[in-house]
């Protein structure tokens, strides 16, 4: 009897060893990893945080986007004790509506993040509050926000970063993502049973980053965009815009934009683009002094001979092109100083056409100057037919950015070469020591000294006697010309005679240019039934107060001297 309980407890002993060690071998083996997420989930918790990234400064140190350190606030409502005070007391402290915490601690039992991007100041009343109340499922994280300091000024250029990603959206935000860093670390959080915060694992926050230095000045910036903005308010556009550019090194200095935004506000914005970089329009006459620089270097043209205008209407393959005036007759330099659309044509149908697209082409058209994310190219077909070399001198049939445009006649400022436009003067380390310096680069020579010399003072000409005159500084001399396109009209599916873009480019002074300088304008509204529109009286009237605020706070003298005389016998000589 005693030997068959002894086997029996024996029997007994050993089926629950095998039961056990079954169990144990089904756990360590066959759910282990069901196991080993049952304690992470009870033991640890993912949050992610927003990291710091790079500082963005304007030429002069000027912080333009900065990362702000903040705080986010997290509970593990289940643990919470009294729930009606702490929803209280936070609600006092956050300023989140009592009723929005009161619901998360009644109906959510894990961790939740109730607050981000709060004030990094708020730390010390925060851990405070946890102490009196002595509720510690209370938690604080220390986290990142971007800011920018101008507001919208600026804004389409310097871009957003993502208040979910911590990334570039837009802009040099988006274009410097490599170089700024930021974006999201993921915190592993453990816990005690109660869940109680322990400790912060694999919190790696350490990634490099560098600050980038942009080539705008911010105090010509803003002169920019209070001209832009006067021009807005006066004539209502779909869009509009003003870049000033060094012509020399291709440094932008200012890119001002309409539509513009916010950069702390993005997501209040429909439209983000910067239509200096990103879009292309046609350019009207602004083409016209192109086509004479190219009738110079082929010796197609006298600056002192006469041009029959045909009282303002030409036929080419058998399609009538018009004059917004009828001329009879002009020199070269009054076709570009008054614009004739005849007289341009007439000189570009000399022309090899074949030289024309090239000229274009290598003045920058048709091709991205890749300095900004999502630029276009513009469109430059080149289709040698006459009546498409009629349209494309005076700049009806092909398309360009603002930019390219800028590009263009800053060659016409430099002595006749093309620079590579520049946004990014360098990127520098958290000492301020630059660790990369990007250089001015000049492309080549597209213009000859002749074209250029003979073309400049016709460019003075245009602002001071001609189509761009209603931009006349008192005190500084301008070159440039005016351009004026009619828009394409899909309802009636021809160019409308109601819609245009309007075009000033050119820089100042004209002797020494130290700036180039584009105003555009897409579609702006007459001021009084029956007007004209046109780049004169809608983009050059932006040059006076422009020109002169932007010289000024650069303390230039004036170069301006008064004469009476403002005859081209020594250019037409």
């Amino acid at each position: 009897m005693n030997e068959f309980r002894t086997y029996f407890v024996l029997g007994v002993f050993t089926l629950a060893f095998f039961l056990a060690f079954g169990r144990i071998l089904q756990v360590q083996i066959f759910e282990r990893e069901q196991f080993q997420k049952y304690i992470e989930n009870q033991y640890y918790q993912i949050q992610e945080v927003l990291l710091p990234r790079g500082t963005i400064f304007d030429r002069n140190g000027k912080f333009t986007a900065i990362s702000v350190p903040t705080l986010s606030v997290y509970v593990i409502p289940k643990y919470i004790k009294d729930k009606e005070n702490v929803a209280k007391q936070l609600s006092l402290l956050l300023k989140i509506p009592y009723e929005n915490l009161r619901k998360v601690l009644y109906e959510r039992r894990n961790y939740t993040v109730i607050a981000t991007n709060v004030d990094k100041s708020l730390k010390p009343q925060l851990e405070k509050l946890r102490s009196d109340l002595k509720e510690w499922n209370i938690g604080i994280i220390d986290s990142s926000m971007r800011f920018y300091p101008f507001g919208s000024t600026a804004g389409s250029t310097i871009g957003c970063v993502s208040k979910k990603t911590g990334k570039g959206l837009e802009g040099m935000e988006y274009a410097l993502d490599d170089y700024l860093g930021g974006g999201v670390a993921k915190l592993r959080f453990l816990k005690d049973a109660r869940g109680n915060l322990v400790a912060i694992e694999n919190a790696d926050i350490t990634k490099k980053t560098y600050n980038a230095v942009l080539t705008i000045d911010m105090n010509v910036q803003y002169i920019a965009e209070e001209a832009l903005m006067e021009l807005v308010q006066e004539r209502n556009p779909l869009e509009a815009a003003v870049l000033i550019m060094n012509p020399y090194t291709g440094e932008i200095l200012a890119a001002a934009t309409y539509p513009n935004y916010d950069p702390n506000h993005y997501e209040s914005y429909k439209i983000r683009r910067n239509i200096i970089f990103q879009n292309a329009y046609e350019v009207g006459s602004v083409a016209k002094p192109i086509i004479l620089a190219e009738a110079i270097d082929e010796k197609k043209v006298d600056l002192n001979e006469i041009i029959d205008c045909q009282n303002g209407a030409i036929y080419v393959d058998g399609v009538r092109i018009k004059d917004h005036k009828k001329f009879g007759l002009l020199t070269p330099v009054q076709i570009i100083q008054h614009s004739s659309n005849v007289g341009a044509i007439k000189i570009a149908l000399r022309l090899d056409p074949k030289s024309v697209y090239k000229k274009f082409r290598d003045l920058g058209f048709g091709q991205k100057t890749g300095i900004f994310p999502g630029e276009a190219s513009g469109f430059l077909r080149e289709d040698y037919r006459p009546v498409n070399v009629a349209y494309a001198a005076i700049g009806q049939n092909w398309t360009a950015t603002p930019l390219q445009v800028a590009v263009a006649y800053s060659a016409f400022a430099n002595g006749g070469y093309l620079v590579k436009p520049m946004i990014l003067k360098g990127l520098t380390d958290d000492t301020g020591n630059y660790v990369k310096i990007f250089q001015p680069q000049v492309v080549k020579k597209v213009l000859s000294d002749e074209s250029v010399m003979k073309i400049k003072p016709i460019l003075k000409l245009v602002v001071e006697d001609g189509t761009a005159k209603s931009g006349k500084s008192d005190f500084f001399t301008i070159g440039g010309k005016t351009g004026t396109a009619q828009k394409y009209d899909p309802a009636i599916k021809a160019l409308s005679n109601s819609k245009w873009y309007t075009w000033f480019a050119g820089f100042f002074p004209v002797e020494k240019p130290l700036f180039t300088v584009v105003v555009f304008a897409n579609e702006p509204k007459p001021k009084f039934p029956g007007e004209h529109i046109g780049g004169g009286g809608v983009s050059a009237t932006v040059l006076k107060n422009l020109v002169d605020r932007i010289m000024f706070y650069y303390k230039q003298k004036p170069d301006k001297v008064p004469t009476s005389d403002n005859s081209l016998s020594s250019v037409q000589r």
